[in-house]
């Protein structure tokens, strides 16, 4: 999986013949296709995804979830029901005990979150805040560290 990306993609990796002897397609998010023969997805969304394993021979199908971590470069908290809260996505399959923290310009913690929450609506102590960029720092239960920055609009 590389996720966190402008282009997340999935590879089924069968170097090691763990798929077992045989001819297979795959599949993204549903079992019933449909299938390619490449074992590569590319321009994933973020968000929990299953990958579906068909032998050609009609052996069956097997499956497995993978989550691909990912974050909205902006979002709108204005009421609308569309992106009115940030949050990370793809943190709740496997991630759960990670946590996130939400920064201003000057570097001031303005949120600290959980994947399980809604996300940040956007204000401090109750207030909105402006149109702005804001910073955001993730410690991933998997010992991975993600940096990078959103925009809030108004």
């Amino acid at each position: 999986i590389v996720d966190i990306s402008d282009n997340n993609t999935i590879t089924i990796n069968n170097a090691n013949n763990n798929l077992g002897q045989g001819d297979y397609e795959f599949a993204l998010d549903d079992d019933f296709g449909p299938y390619q023969d490449e074992p590569f997805f590319e321009n994933v969304s973020p968000g929990s995804h299953t990958v579906f394993v068909r032998d050609k021979n009609g052996c069956g199908i097997a499956s497995i979830e993978v989550c691909i971590v990912g974050f909205p470069k902006f979002f709108t908290p204005n009421g609308d029901g569309f992106n009115d809260f940030w949050q990370i996505q793809g943190l709740d399959c496997e991630l759960q005990l990670s946590t996130i923290y939400i920064f201003n310009r000057y570097g001031q913690i303005l949120k600290q979150l959980s994947p399980s929450s809604r996300g940040w609506d956007g204000t401090f102590n109750g207030r909105p805040l402006p149109t702005s960029d804001y910073w955001f720092r993730a410690q991933l239960e998997d010992g991975r560290e993600i940096r990078s920055h959103f925009t809030l609009k108004r």
